[in-house]
């Protein structure tokens, strides 16, 4: 069934050879009596909007589809076409669906753990990070109890994204959970709540933070697939720290655990969702005039100069 809604939906596009919206290609193909019988319905266009989204994000770059801009799709094997349009040839990468903080169990530790790790510095070594999560305390849990539990320490990943001496900086859009500690924020790392569903089998996803970092690079900046295994299987993302932030009784505690990704010469990071945008490449060696701007785990990396630890080829 999902075959021949796609087979509709190329053969459309084939013969228009502009973009079009899925109400758009059933229209079309009404017209011209291309769907069969059974696809005929006041909701289909719903279904096919379905299975084209299903089919990208499946498929990724081996897809026969991509979006031009959100809810319109055109053939890839036209996007290179000389008689595309080049504003129709750059890719739109849908953000992926927000999972809900009070559905979803998220990564976190005891506080007490991550805080007897600290002396006068927000950081956690990643030494001690590993040796307590390998001792097994941690755990995922709903997001309702850790904020009903005083006790409970959130962990984040923080993926800076960066070429030689400069990092890739953005501003967090309204696909952030406002109880995101970047949400509102300028920031340099990519990233977010930790689900148990980050966690892969095939690769070392570090409890699920490597892999959650390397899904924002995906989504978030439009990491090509390829890249993204290599990200995953060649060790690419590179660990460093823990940055804990809110102990001061200020808001929420987190901890971020720091990781670095460095930006090959072949990929340009583009806005990709709504959760990242104003991409802009900063210096590591000047601090940002609009300092203040920026979210608490970027500033402290920034200011103190902690920042050149992370594009160190070594985990620290």
């Amino acid at each position: 069934m999902a075959s021949a809604y796609l087979n509709i939906a190329e053969s459309i596009l084939a013969r228009i050879r502009r973009p079009l919206t899925p109400r758009e290609m059933l229209q079309m193909s009404y017209a011209t009596d291309l769907v069969p019988w059974h696809l005929h319905g006041a909701t289909q266009h719903k279904t096919l909007h379905a299975r084209l989204s299903e089919d990208i994000s499946q498929n990724l770059e081996a897809s026969r589809f991509y979006r031009t801009r959100p809810g319109r799709f055109y053939l890839r094997a036209l996007q290179d076409d000389s008689e595309t349009p080049e504003p129709l040839r750059a890719e739109y990468f849908a953000p992926p669906r927000r999972k809900e903080l009070k559905r979803e169990a998220i990564l976190a530790m005891f506080l007490d753990v991550a805080s007897k790790a600290m002396d006068r510095s927000p950081v956690v070594p990643l030494a001690r990070l590993k040796r307590q999560l390998c001792e097994g305390k941690y755990d995922y849990y709903p997001w309702s109890e850790i904020t009903s539990d005083a006790g409970l320490l959130p962990i984040h990943s923080f993926l800076i994204v960066h070429r030689k001496n400069e990092i890739l900086s953005f501003r967090c859009g309204k696909f952030y959970p406002d109880s995101d500690p970047l949400y509102g924020h300028r920031s340099i790392g990519l990233g977010g709540a930790v689900y148990a569903s980050d966690n892969d089998l095939l690769f070392d996803s570090f409890y699920g933070l490597v892999g959650n970092g390397i899904d924002d690079l995906v989504y978030g900046v439009g990491l090509p697939r390829r890249l993204a295994e290599k990200a995953r299987y060649e060790n690419r993302v590179r660990l460093k720290f823990g940055v804990l932030l809110n102990l001061d009784g200020s808001g929420q505690p987190f901890l971020h655990v720091v990781m670095a990704y460095e930006c090959p010469t072949e990929f340009s990071p583009s806005k990709g969702a709504l959760s990242v945008n104003d991409l802009r490449w900063i210096r590591a060696d000047q601090t940002p005039n609009s300092i203040e701007d920026y979210d608490g785990t970027s500033r402290y990396l920034l200011e103190s100069g902690k920042v050149f630890e992370v594009l160190a080829g070594e985990a620290q």
